[in-house]
């Protein structure tokens, strides 16, 4: 059985492949090319599910919005440049403004595309038979076994082995490691981004990912 991930980037999709492909007998059905209808980053989630049906195994992968940003600002100069995140009014507020020696980027625009990648998917997200994979619930038992358990009964994927095998590392494409989801990673947000994300996202959007 095929199964497919999405997610918008810096939600370890890398980890929820690897992990699926360790623990349950199945393909991993994307083609991860931009512009793709399955590339696992994808926000046209219409065009997408329109691909797929009730029946299809979905992975989407999600991460909280600030834990997300302090991602994105450690590591994901392809997404700020893809997405024209350095680009941005002269009047945006210079604290929300992330800068480094090559470039600065906006904070308002960045959460501008979490929302309506988030709105989308959750307008299409039933077409398909999914489960959610929480970025934070993949870093300590019990959760990440409550996630697989979702997986092997909602999604019908069949287990390879008795135990779970659990991933505890998220893996580029050549097989580098990325992130360790064991280790606390530093804050460095201000407190005033900080409540610029929280009053800025949607509850709706929270209450559907989070529940």
């Amino acid at each position: 059985m095929k199964f497919y991930t999405f997610g918008i980037q810096r939600t370890c999709t890398n980890l929820a492949r690897a992990t699926v492909q360790a623990n349950f007998w199945c393909d991993y059905g994307n083609v991860n090319d931009f512009g793709h209808w399955s590339w696992k980053h994808s926000s046209d989630a219409e065009q997408s599910t329109a691909n797929l049906n009730e029946k299809t195994p979905v992975i989407f992968c999600y991460k909280k919005p600030i834990s997300w940003v302090e991602s994105l600002k450690k590591n994901d100069v392809d997404f700020i440049n893809k997405n024209g995140l350095a680009k941005y009014e002269n009047s945006t507020d210079p604290e929300l403004i992330f800068k480094n020696s090559l470039f600065s980027w906006s904070l308002p625009k960045a959460i501008d595309k979490w929302i309506s990648f988030h709105i989308d998917w959750i307008k299409y997200l039933h077409r398909c038979n999914y489960v959610i994979m929480r970025q934070d619930q993949m870093t300590h038992q019990p959760s990440v076994i409550n996630v697989l358990s979702k997986i092997q009964y909602k999604l019908k994927l069949v287990k390879k082995i008795p135990n779970w095998t659990v991933i505890d590392r998220c893996v580029n494409h050549g097989g580098r490691v990325e992130e360790n989801l064991y280790k606390d990673n530093a804050k460095t947000l201000s407190d005033k981004q900080i409540e610029y994300i929280e009053n800025k996202i949607p509850k709706e959007i929270i209450n559907f990912y989070e529940q």
